[in-house]
């Protein structure tokens, strides 16, 4: 948590009186972003338990909620670390003292990588990827002096051409680089694809993966001939988890959407043989606040508070059965009711659905915490942001 007076600090937040009251998630100013506890705490569960059947370990992403809280509760439900993207979220994490701290993105910018490495010099526990010599020195000098060596993984670009190392060869050559070095300590290898994990059906996602677990295979073995072989092989998602589990390379998966679900994940096949086994933990509590036109009522949350990428917001099922979700501007949601249905009246709670948890969430600076119809407590989305 942030020094009191944040604006992040759930003290400051409009329904922070309202932690502890029967009743409380009712009368929540909206929107406010919701987390159902026992959704999201069964949801851990099931991942953990899949994972320890596989024989591997789980670092969670933690690009997905970017709550401390949330990595807490991941970790506590036995996962190794959290993984992070941006130098915003690896700073944040790292200050909050999580253990098992994976930045998956190479960090070049110079005040994040002071930043952290002033981190690692007072103790936070945080692990790099790289793919270019370069910027391995770089962190070498800032680096400088330090007791301990930071661990290091080499990344691999699959096939998505966004980061990593484009080549056998140069994952090669920037695990021997790791391994010469005083400052940073070679500890294992990353690949992974976010451009397969929302392929619908699971036979065509398996099919164009083939390809990006080759290069993966390929890769172990060049660095195995080499005596390099990595100690941890990271990488996968929720999308891919399934067709990852049956080639057997990652030692743990950085599968991160199954904890709080989104539509967008919802309508791919995540497994062959079963449906989606994840609940949805995550959804946005709104408020009608116009309700004058005959087939539709306007609510509280448009572009501001719900991401646009991906298929559109849904109406939490079962709330109001038949209803649809669209955009109407800025500020507000347009909801569409079935005629058989009583229309949603001004005041009215309406639960949303949200199309990508990541930047939905991005877009908040709390989460609200309920067990039933209390809100048992409120957490800060304090890895969000750019900077």
């Amino acid at each position: 948590m942030r020094n009191s007076g944040s604006p992040r600090d759930p003290r400051q937040s409009i329904n922070a009186g309202l932690i502890g009251v029967p009743g409380g998630a009712l009368k929540l100013t909206t929107p406010a972003l919701v987390i159902d506890l026992a959704a999201m705490r069964e949801n851990l569960r099931r991942m953990m338990r899949q994972c320890r059947d596989a024989g591997m370990a789980l670092r969670p992403h933690g690009k997905t909620h970017k709550c401390s809280a949330i990595a807490r509760e991941q970790i506590a439900a036995g996962a190794v670390g959290i993984c992070a993207t941006t130098g915003r979220e690896a700073i944040a994490y790292a200050q909050a003292r999580l253990p098992g701290l994976l930045v998956t993105t190479p960090i070049v910018q110079r005040a994040h990588i002071e930043t952290l490495a002033a981190l690692h010099r007072t103790g936070a526990d945080i692990t790099l990827v790289f793919d270019t010599i370069q910027n391995i020195t770089e962190w070498e000098v800032a680096l400088t002096g330090a007791e301990r060596a930071m661990p290091a993984f080499v990344d691999l670009d699959l096939g998505m051409e966004r980061t990593g190392v484009a080549s056998v060869a140069a994952a090669v050559e920037l695990a021997q680089r790791l391994r010469q070095s005083s400052a940073l300590a070679y500890a294992g290898l990353q690949g992974y694809s976010g451009r397969v994990q929302h392929i619908l059906a699971f036979a065509e996602r398996r099919r164009v993966y083939l390809g990006q677990i080759e290069r993966l295979r390929h890769t172990l073995a060049a660095l195995m001939a080499a005596g390099l072989q990595p100690p941890v092989v990271s990488g996968g998602g929720t999308g891919t988890f399934a067709i990852d589990v049956e080639h057997g390379l990652y030692t743990e998966s950085q599968a991160g959407s199954y904890a709080l679900m989104d539509v967008d994940y919802d309508v791919v096949e995540l497994f062959p043989d079963r449906a989606n086994p994840y609940r949805f933990a995550l959804y946005l509590r709104t408020s009608v606040v116009s309700a004058n036109q005959p087939h539709h009522v306007s609510i509280n949350a448009g572009f501001k508070s719900l991401s646009t990428d991906g298929p559109l917001p849904r109406v939490r099922s079962g709330h109001w059965p038949g209803a649809t979700y669209d955009f109407f501007g800025d500020e507000f949601g347009l909801i569409a009711v079935a005629e058989r249905i009583k229309r949603p009246a001004v005041g009215d709670l309406v639960d949303i659905e949200v199309s990508h948890c990541d930047p939905t969430i991005n877009l908040h600076d709390y989460v609200h915490v309920l067990d039933g119809d209390t809100v048992v407590d409120i957490w800060p989305v304090d890895a969000r942001g750019v900077l």
